[in-house]
C-alpha cells in the first residue's frame, strides 16, 4: 500500500523520533535524577525532566507509530465495511465516537485503581484492539485529562506537582497505547494463517516492555533515589507491597491481556454482524 502524501512521512517521522530519543537520553544523562543534585522528589527540576521525555521524545514516539497506522486504510475503516480501492480517513465519524467513547470511559476509570486493579489499562487495551492506535492515542488523552482536572487530581502524579504535569503524564501514556494500537493490527489482525494465541502473545509482550518501560522510567525521574526503589519494590516486586496481594503491575499485566481480548470480541461481533446484514 502506497504511502499517503503530505509533510509529513515516514523517513521525517524517525528522524525526530531519533532526535527526540537522543536528546531525551542526554537529558537523562547530564540531569542524572538518581543523584542529588535535583533535589527531593518532584521537584522543579525533575518536573522539567519528566516534561522533555513527555513533549521530546514520547510525543514523536506516539505521531510516529499513529502515522503508520493512518498507512492502512483497512485498519481505519469501520470492522467489516471495507471494500479494496476505498479511502478511509483518520477522523472519520466511526473514529471521532470511538475517541468519544474511550475518553469518557477513561475519565470514569479515573476514580480510582480500585485497591490496585488497573481498570484504565483494561479499557485503554480494549481500544487498541478493537479502534487501534490513533483512536486509542486521542481518546486516553481526552479520558486522562478529564480524570486528572474534574474526577482524581492526584492520580499518577502526585498532589504536589498535578498541574505542572498534566499533560506530560498524559502524552507519555498516550503514546504508549498509539504504539500498542498498531502493534496489535499488525501482530494479530494481520497474523494472516499464524494461530491466534501465538499471535497475541506476541502483542502482549511488546505492549508491555514499553507501556511498563514508559512508565518504569518515571518512577526513577520523579523520585529521588530511596523513594524510587522504594515504590518500584512496592508496584513491581514485593508480593503485598501494593493494595492487593500480586504487585500492581503484575495485575496491570493481566487487565492488558483481558483488554485486548475484549477488544478482539467486539470487533469480531462486529465484523459478523456486518457480514450477515451484507
Amino acid at each position: 500500500m502506497s504511502e499517503k502524501k503530505g509533510w509529513y512521512n515516514e523517513k521525517l517521522g524517525l528522524i525526530l523520533l531519533l532526535v527526540g530519543a537522543a536528546i531525551f537520553v542526554l537529558s537523562l544523562l547530564f540531569m542524572n535524577p538518581l543523584g542529588t543534585g535535583m533535589g527531593p522528589s518532584e521537584s522543579g527540576s525533575r518536573v522539567l525532566l519528566l516534561n522533555i521525555m513527555a513533549f521530546v521524545f514520547c510525543l514523536p514516539w506516539g505521531v510516529y507509530w499513529m502515522y503508520k497506522f493512518f498507512q492502512r486504510d483497512d485498519w481505519l475503516a469501520m470492522p467489516g465495511r471495507f471494500i479494496k480501492g476505498m479511502k478511509s480517513k483518520a477522523f472519520s465519524p466511526y473514529a471521532l465516537v470511538g475517541m468519544a467513547i474511550i475518553g469518557a470511559l477513561f475519565a470514569a476509570a479515573g476514580f480510582g485503581d480500585l485497591g490496585g486493579l488497573d481498570v484504565q489499562a483494561m479499557v485503554i487495551s480494549a481500544s487498541a484492539s478493537l479502534f487501534g492506535g490513533i483512536v486509542s492515542f486521542f481518546g486516553l488523552f481526552v479520558g486522562q485529562i478529564i480524570a486528572r482536572v474534574f474526577i482524581n487530581p492526584v492520580w499518577s502524579g502526585g498532589s504536589s506537582t498535578a498541574v505542572s504535569t498534566l499533560i506530560a503524564y498524559t502524552l507519555i501514556d498516550a503514546s504508549v497505547w498509539a504504539y500498542a494500537g498498531f502493534i496489535y493490527f499488525k501482530f494479530v489482525h494481520d497474523r494472516g494463517k499464524k494461530p491466534f494465541w501465538s499471535s497475541f502473545v506476541v502483542a502482549v509482550l511488546l505492549t508491555e516492555v514499553v507501556h511498563q518501560g514508559w512508565w518504569f522510567t518515571t518512577y526513577w525521574i520523579m523520585n529521588t533515589r530511596e523513594a524510587a526503589i522504594t515504590n518500584v519494590l512496592a508496584d513491581w516486586v514485593v508480593l503485598g507491597g501494593g493494595n492487593l496481594f500480586f504487585p500492581y503491575w503484575w495485575l496491570s499485566f493481566l487487565f492488558v491481556g483481558v483488554g485486548y481480548l475484549a477488544g478482539e470480541a467486539a470487533r469480531r461481533v462486529i465484523v459478523g454482524g456486518r457480514s450477515k446484514e451484507e
